[in-house]
């Protein structure tokens, strides 16, 4: 059987996922492996017709399609995605046609299921039959126990295509959405004071979303940065070198990080406007995400309101929708505007709210509270980086040390102190059964010292926010 493994690492042979594809491969003697280094040598597949076409016959004659990527800021690498985006825009979609595909990723498990999502929702684009994915720590491998379970994914996506097993799509296709925004004119600025508004955007001359940008642009008083991300210099994607762990200095001469210095770094509110393709956004946002790792684990946007616009049919890919969400890294997202409503009375309502809520929300200092996959996704990269991470991303502990975040449980002496003989008197029969009726009594007891009127008109005095006059 003939299986090609399509490397999504930009390290090529040196890559950590590729130590897995060789596993199978050796596990596999009957059965032939065919490796292309997508990501390594995107540049030179996008520009040399014959290094594509070897590429494409090698998927062409293939029985097995194993996408093999590492996690990239919470999703595929950009380079993996232009090679993605390639697929479509040179019209070989159909080689792909009929074919099984499973996918294999490494990472330390922060936004993994992300990765694997994309990719069978991609595979299904493709009409290939997606049969199971395989999500490894990145040291996985050293143990018996996970080569066993690599051993037997193997196993299970061979027989899949050997029995012609029958599949059912998990992800229905993406609508195209065609419609034409036209908006309106702005009556009312919102006066955002003394705070910095950058609007970053990949749109197309005539787009909805140049239409959007500007829309948004209008919205605030004063002088905002406007950029699109042809013109910040960018000369390539991450690399996965991981020099930058030492001192977040990226190995890159380009113009990006004097642009997130001074640009993106002292802004309030920052607008990310982009355009859905395949599925997530274009190749060339994917990058900026991933150059922005020359920062490391550091929540980068701390202190800073989001918003995030988007053209195309955001409702219809809900993992998108999550996967962005997630990428405020410390900050806070106002909310989403997309070009979906079929009003555009409505889409110029929905600019103009968001942009009030975020020069209001700035001037407050106001952040939602996290839930479940930013605390979450904390926890790993704390645990991570106190752990096996230390030794080289030296920047990462260095900030985390100094900025708190190592909040692990054990560290709260008083608190361990205080349970551990509350859990030794909870521990007594006669106890339990005294307190067993009285249990939602205590359970909101220690709230009664905030409801006292004196603390609440101090508090929510305290939350008047300047900034929401409009000229």
């Amino acid at each position: 059987m003939e299986i090609c493994v399509l490397n999504g690492s930009p390290k090529g042979e040196k890559s950590v996922t590729m130590q897995y594809t060789k596993f199978l491969e050796l596990a596999n003697p009957d059965h032939s492996f065919h490796t292309s280094h997508i990501s390594q040598k995107i540049s030179i597949l996008e520009k040399n017709s014959t290094e594509w076409e070897k590429v494409i016959n090698t998927i062409q004659k293939a029985d097995i399609i194993l996408w093999a990527a590492p996690v990239y800021f919470q999703h595929v690498p950009a380079q993996y995605k232009r090679f993605i985006e390639l697929i479509f825009e040179k019209k070989v979609d159909t080689l792909f046609s009929g074919k099984y595909a499973a996918s294999l990723s490494t990472s330390v498990h922060f936004f993994d299921h992300k990765v694997h999502e994309y990719l069978q929702g991609i595979s299904e684009d493709l009409d290939m039959r997606f049969v199971g994915s395989f999500s490894a720590a990145m040291e996985d491998l050293l143990q018996v126990k996970n080569q066993v379970e690599l051993t037997a994914f193997g196993d299970d996506i061979l027989s899949a295509c050997e029995s012609h097993r029958p599949v059912i799509r998990a992800y229905p296709p993406v609508p195209e959405l065609i419609r034409e925004y036209n908006p309106g004119v702005i009556q009312d600025s919102v006066d955002k004071g003394d705070k910095r508004v950058l609007i970053l955007h990949d749109s197309k001359s005539g787009s909805n979303l140049e239409k959007m940008v500007k829309q948004m642009s209008s919205q605030f008083s004063g002088e905002i940065d406007i950029h699109h991300l042809d013109d910040i210099g960018i000369k390539g994607g991450c690399l996965g070198c991981a020099q930058c762990a030492f001192d977040n200095q990226c190995i890159y001469t380009d113009g990006f990080c004097s642009f997130w210095e001074n640009k993106v770094k002292p802004s309030d509110i920052i607008v990310f406007a982009g355009t859905i393709r395949d599925r997530y956004l274009s190749s060339a946002w994917k990058q900026f995400f991933d150059r922005s790792f020359f920062l490391g684990h550091i929540p980068r946007f701390s202190g800073k309101q989001l918003i995030i616009m988007v053209q195309g049919p955001l409702a219809s890919v809900p993992g998108l929708r999550e996967n962005l969400s997630c990428l405020i890294s410390g900050g806070n997202l106002v909310d989403f505007v997309t070009d979906e409503p079929g009003d555009d009375a409505c889409i110029d309502a929905l600019i103009s709210s968001v942009a009030m809520r975020a020069v209001r929300y700035a001037h407050a200092g106001y952040r939602k509270p996290p839930m479940f996959p930013q605390v979450a996704g904390h926890i790993i990269l704390r645990d991570e980086i106190w752990g096996n991470l230390r030794s080289v991303f030296r920047a990462d502990h260095k900030y985390y040390k100094s900025h708190g975040l190592y909040d692990f449980p054990h560290y709260r002496y008083k608190k361990r102190i205080s349970l551990f003989f509350f859990s030794l008197m909870m521990s007594i029969p006669s106890i339990q059964k005294k307190v067993k009726p009285v249990m939602k009594d205590h359970m909101i007891q220690s709230f009664t010292q905030v409801f006292t009127t004196s603390n609440v008109l101090k508090n929510r005095n305290s939350k008047i926010n300047p900034g929401l006059n409009t000229k």
